[in-house]
């Protein structure tokens, strides 16, 4: 299996050689499984990545299926080959807060599916969008969230141990949403209630979306809103559960609720503004994955990568072809 800690790909980031930081943080990128799981590290290492995101299954069915011993086997082999640490993202379709019984139960399997195969591949961690309470408040929504987790550890412990694995289940992270159509997570004190309701386990994380908070209208994309948002964080002692960032620049204006995201540099953040985030040495422990269009309309690529390390390194913003700041995707909440 691969390592799941990321502290050793971090190793390679430390030091005082590279502009005076102690810390940098980790660069990657949501990556395709076209063809399977076996030909992602190669994929991520082409765009440069140094950290990878990809979905546990097709984001827009229920259906699913685990990866077979030799696909795990190539995956894992290369993922160890080029130290990357690797996340789960789960299906669109999971909604942990519906008061709809029959959904909660697909989402429930659909999440214990995603957090089987985690532990499969040694992922550092699965992320999932909470869903929408459709109406009914965050106080019920989040007992049915918690109850829905509960089951999923055990509904995935029960699958494990069904396919002979012995291997230990990753954290569950769970992602801000931008707050449309009653959707949980948009405010940082809902996740901190639910992360909270788990003081004995499963280990339940979270993971920030900067597009997300930028639409929900967290200010981040300026100095004195970015530090506000880490010492909030900090005060509540919530800022050791971010174990992810999705570092997306957005196409939606701000406190819009709308969930846009643009190619970094090419949005309403902009490149200085995601230049702060990548830069703030509170975040320097966190990796940064890039779920952003491309070029083509087809994922990050290796000018996003390289884009987003210019960031990292205080430098000028790179220079780039005109289509990248033309194409643009909607990610669902």
């Amino acid at each position: 299996m691969a390592d799941r800690s990321v502290d050793g790909r971090r190793a390679s980031r430390t030091g005082g050689g590279r502009s005076g930081r102690a810390k940098l943080p980790l660069i990657g990128a949501q990556v395709s499984t076209a063809g399977g799981f076996a030909p992602v590290p190669e994929r991520a290492v082409a765009i440069g990545a140094e950290v990878v995101q990809f979905f546990s299954s097709n984001p827009r069915t229920w259906r699913t299926r685990f990866p077979g011993r030799e696909e795990i086997a190539l995956l894992t082999t290369g993922l160890r080959r080029h130290s990357l640490p690797l996340y789960l993202h789960t299906i669109y379709l999971i909604n942990l807060a519906s008061p709809d019984e029959d959904l909660r139960r697909r989402s429930t399997s659909a999440l214990a599916h995603a957090l089987a195969t985690g532990a499969l591949t040694g992922a550092a961690g699965v992320v999932t969008h909470v869903g929408s309470h459709k109406g009914t408040g965050f106080e019920s929504a989040a007992a049915r969230v918690v109850q829905t987790v509960r089951l999923a550890f055990e509904e995935a412990g029960e699958q494990l141990a069904g396919l002979g694995c012995a291997e230990g289940l990753p954290p569950l992270l769970l992602e801000n949403s931008a707050g449309s159509g009653n959707t949980v997570g948009a405010r940082l004190e809902e996740l901190a209630i639910l992360t909270d309701a788990f003081p004995q386990g499963p280990q339940v994380g979270m993971c920030l979306d900067t597009a997300h908070l930028f639409a929900a209208g967290h200010p981040v994309h300026q100095a004195a809103g970015l530090e506000d948002l880490v010492s909030g964080l900090r005060d509540r002692g919530l800022l050791d559960r971010v174990r992810l960032i999705h570092l997306n620049d957005s196409a939606s204006p701000f406190a819009s609720n709308r969930d846009l995201h643009e190619n970094p540099g090419d949005g309403l953040l902009g490149y200085t503004g995601l230049s702060r985030v990548v830069r703030h040495e509170a975040l320097a422990h966190i990796p940064f994955v890039l779920e952003v269009p491309g070029a083509d309309g087809h994922g990050p690529d290796a000018t996003d990568i390289a884009v987003v390390k210019s960031m990292r390194e205080g430098a000028a913003r790179p220079p780039r072809g005109p289509a990248h700041a033309a194409k643009r995707r909607a990610g669902p909440e």
